[in-house]
């Protein structure tokens, strides 16, 4: 492929937006908390059409834009009472598919579900909420599309439960009209899979699934032939994961530990211990599959150092993602969608000092063109760089992790913010991040360390985390803010903690271990009683196996971990932030924290957004969010 074009749209690209940047003052709150102005795009199968979610006239809408006439149609409202899109794609150029992901309330506590609703892209006929009469009505998630059977045009595969089967986790295999909504078994359900795979020829071939003691996976030949167990291992204990089939018939690429990181193998079915190795790398553990879209087939796998790379073992997929990283430099770039002749492609672009930009490429006119950005205010403004940093913790392990300092920043005696990561067991990547731009913005370096028990760095760095939340972990944050000081990075007069999920479980932990290290503390949806976690997990299936595996069981340590039970060891002003839906980690968490420290005469104030879920995933709820951040920092750092 000729690049020069590519090369001259991205060129005009950067500097366009360098120009248009340094025109802006620091952007509002917001246009922080923005709806994304546009979200979940895919392309139709001719190439010539892109639906999407977007506002318009304050509503959420998914809108179909037609690339050739550059007009846009409005289609249904994308958010509707508790259930808004997650996402969306084309069945056939005159069938668009789109899930919605919401909120019920099972005793008055909160639980997700998901419908799938079929919508016609020219907005003839009215959209069709799908799977709605027959067995499978009742099913919690209905928008589980594993398999779109590309040359059949009225079916999908689905994955759902059955009435019959209703408080138990185990989905049929079901072929779905996409115009009638009705159903029909591929494959039953069986105990104990949860998860069934089609392979390259589209067969229900593998099934995965675990009971309160083992981890099972299952696989047959063909359609006539009985399923077989491909592995068991004890809970938790499994030596393999699957990643997918293999371009050859009869391969399955396979997820393995090799030097002490997870490694991608491959498997031939019919020699279950014949492995050979596809990809490594020495420093870090190998992510996930990349999928060329036109065919879903594996043409890769991603990782992240100090910023996201890929292995392509797909020759023509390396051609295009080597074009496309010249037209568009300085970025992650991801081909997230693709007609079905492979022509034209929907690229994802992003750093970290821009918003998700799309764009698409004409493979064969060899033009780029950008057609929206997630935040096209943040897009025309300057933003901070993110620069990868490593300290070293006191026992010589070397934290890898990344400063934001504010623009025009020395660099020396800042205001600083520390932010962990949520997860736990996640970790901080190179990219834009709006709540860290948010902070710099504001005026605040921010600190992000991906502390012992962070993925990606190895099965010896992930599992120090494990039942050490309030230990290991913390103890690294402290490192990386204590680093931050001794580098003159940090004014130590004005270091607070932040942190979202675990984060804010961390930052809470922290003022309890670090009374005089932080001058305020903000838990946004943060736990704060361990005991309390772990019985809400028992409500989820394997949820009493995934507590003890990675909090623990042990009273007295769960007690001396929860800062719900060492409120009178906090000095600092406590701000807690937190949805009334919030499912992962219930509301209840961030009121019994806010009681305890009133009993103990703390300074502290409890923010309770309404209908807000875990992510805060509405403009309303994170301008909520953003406004208290912004005073309570101002006030107190």
């Amino acid at each position: 492929m000729k690049t020069a074009r590519l090369v001259h749209a991205g060129a005009a690209l950067a500097v366009a937006l360098c120009i248009a940047a340094h025109a802006r003052a620091a952007p509002t709150i917001a246009e922080f908390a923005a709806d994304s102005d546009f979200s979940f795009p895919t392309l139709s199968p001719d190439g010539s059409k892109i639906a999407f979610v977007t506002g318009m006239e304050e509503t959420r809408v998914v809108v179909v834009l037609d690339l050739l006439k550059r007009e846009r149609r409005a289609l249904m409202r994308a958010t509707k009472d508790k259930f808004e899109v997650s996402w969306c794609g084309f069945k056939t150029n005159e069938r668009l598919l789109c899930g919605f992901s919401g909120t019920e309330f099972d005793a008055g506590r909160p639980f997700s579900v998901s419908r799938l609703v079929a919508i016609d892209p020219a907005g003839v006929a009215e959209p069709k909420i799908l799977v709605q009469n027959g067995r499978h009505s009742e099913t919690q998630y209905q928008d589980r599309v594993m398999d779109w059977r590309i040359d059949d045009p009225k079916h999908v595969y689905i994955q759902l439960i059955g009435a019959e089967k209703m408080g138990g986790p185990f989905p049929d295999v079901c072929s779905l009209d996409v115009y009638t909504g009705l159903t029909s078994i591929v494959q039953g359900a069986r105990s104990p899979i949860l998860s069934w795979r089609t392979d390259r020829k589209g067969m229900v071939r593998f099934g995965s699934g675990h009971d309160d003691k083992r981890s099972t996976y299952i696989t047959r030949d063909s359609e006539d032939h009985e399923w077989h167990t491909l592995a068991k291992w004890e809970l938790g204990k499994n030596d393999f994961g699957v990643v997918g089939f293999g371009a050859v018939p009869g391969t399955l690429l396979v997820e393995a530990v090799h030097n002490g990181r997870s490694a991608i193998f491959e498997m031939d079915l019919s020699e279950k211990t014949d492995r050979q190795l596809l990809f490594s790398n020495a420093e870090v553990d190998v992510g996930g599959p990349i999928y060329w879209p036109s065919d879903h087939r594996i043409v890769g796998f991603s990782y992240a150092t100090d910023r996201g790379k890929r292995m392509l073992f797909d020759a023509a997929a390396a051609r295009i993602y080597e074009a496309i990283d010249v037209a568009i430099p300085n970025a992650e770039n991801y081909v997230v969608d693709a007609s079905r002749d492979g022509q034209k492609l929907l690229i994802a672009s992003v750093s970290d000092v821009r918003p998700l930009d799309y764009f698409v490429l004409d493979r064969d006119s060899r033009n780029l063109l950008r057609i929206g950005s997630a935040n096209p205010a943040l897009a025309k403004t300057p933003l901070a760089p993110m620069t990868p940093i490593r300290i070293k913790a006191p026992d010589g392990k070397i934290l890898p992790g990344y400063l934001t300092l504010p623009l025009g920043s020395s660099g020396k005696k800042v205001r600083t913010v520390v932010y962990p990561h949520g997860g736990p067991y996640s970790r901080d990547r190179w990219g834009f991040d709006p709540l860290v731009q948010f902070m710099a913005s504001r005026g605040y370096a921010v600190i992000q360390v991906n502390f012992r028990g962070s993925s990606g760095y190895g099965e010896e760095w992930y599992e120090a985390g494990l039942r050490n939340w309030g230990t290991v972990m913390v103890d690294d944050i402290t490192a990386a803010t204590k680093w931050a000081i001794s580098e003159g990075i940090a004014d130590p007069a004005h270091t607070c903690i932040v942190g979202w999920n675990y984060g804010g479980y961390a930052a809470l932990m922290s003022a309890v271990r670090e009374a005089e290290l932080y001058k305020c503390v903000v838990s946004i949806a943060g736990v704060a009683n361990l005991r309390t976690l772990t019985m809400e997990q028992l409500r989820f299936y394997g949820g009493r196996f995934r507590a003890k595996y990675s909090i623990g069981d042990n009273k007295d340590e769960l007690k001396a971990g929860s800062p719900l039970r060492a409120t009178e060891q906090i000095r600092a002003p406590v701000l807690l932030v937190h949805g009334d839906d919030d499912i992962p980690v219930s509301v209840e968490q961030s009121r019994l924290m806010a009681r305890a420290l009133a009993r103990a005469k703390k300074k502290h104030e409890l923010v309770i957004i309404k209908d807000g879920n875990h992510t805060l995933s509405r403009h309303e709820w994170r301008e909520t969010l953003l406004t208290k951040l912004e005073a309570f920092l101002a006030a107190n750092n």
